[in-house]
């Protein structure tokens, strides 16, 4: 079926219209004036029948549309700014009735796809048994069972100060502290946080941490002031003991 001249026409007027009143610097008519005039019959009803044919051209610094200029261009194309919408799966009435909700705007919005999903993050484990044996840290299949900083971080805004204290502790790297919760599950089969012996040198990593610090000579006070590290201080105390 031959293109309308008279109609193709028409189409072109209001578009070029529209943009005109939309973007006074001129740069998206020029766009759209050289688009047209280099298109034939056929190649503007493909253009026409994309999903998005026409899109503002955005030049920072130039185009920059104001509010005011928006309307005026929306009111050339019958198209309100603001309309009422329906979201059933949130408001009803009494009857069970969709509920109309406050004008509000209406667009379409632009989304940059991200490279990372939760689809393809999404991870569980059943077991703690794989272990860095430096770090005490899960690793491998196992890793899905860590707390993240941001899991923490969260735990921190709402004030948790005991349940970090547990996933970073007894049930964290700290292995003194995990035996004795084991010990206590499997003989009573509870356990309370506040009767875990407190100890600064449990935790694997903090030991790591400690030792690298020494080992460039920076002093470190994690576990002590005495620049020792843990394997250091179990030997220390192994000799005051058999003493």
């Amino acid at each position: 079926m031959a293109l309308d001249p008279k109609k193709r026409k028409q189409v072109e007027n209001l578009i070029i219209k529209v943009m005109d009143r939309v973007d006074t610097s001129g740069t998206n008519t020029k766009y759209y004036k050289d688009l047209f005039s280099k298109l034939s019959d056929t190649q503007f009803m493909n253009w026409m029948k994309k999903e998005y044919p026409i899109r503002f051209q955005m030049r920072t610094g130039t185009t920059n549309p104001s509010m005011t200029d928006i309307i005026e261009a929306l009111k050339i194309i019958n198209v309100p700014l603001t309309e009422k919408i329906y979201t059933p799966a949130l408001y009803r009435d009494k009857n069970g009735r969709a509920v109309a909700s406050q004008e509000c705007t209406v667009m379409y919005l632009h989304l940059k796809k991200v490279q990372q999903f939760i689809t393809h993050k999404n991870k569980w484990s059943s077991s703690i048994a794989n272990r860095d044996n430096k770090t005490g840290r899960l690793v491998g299949r196992d890793k899905g069972a860590l707390t993240s900083d941001r899991e923490f971080e969260s735990l921190a805004s709402w004030g948790l100060t005991n349940t970090m204290e547990e996933f970073a502790g007894s049930r964290g790297d700290d292995m003194q502290a995990k035996n004795y919760m084991y010990n206590q599950i499997s003989s009573t089969g509870m356990f309370k946080l506040k009767d875990i012996p407190k100890s600064v040198d449990g935790a694997s990593s903090k030991n790591l941490l400690n030792t690298y610090l020494l080992g460039a000579h920076i002093t470190s006070n994690l576990i002590n002031k005495d620049n020792y590290t843990y394997y250091s201080l179990r030997k220390k105390k192994n000799l005051v003991t058999r003493s």
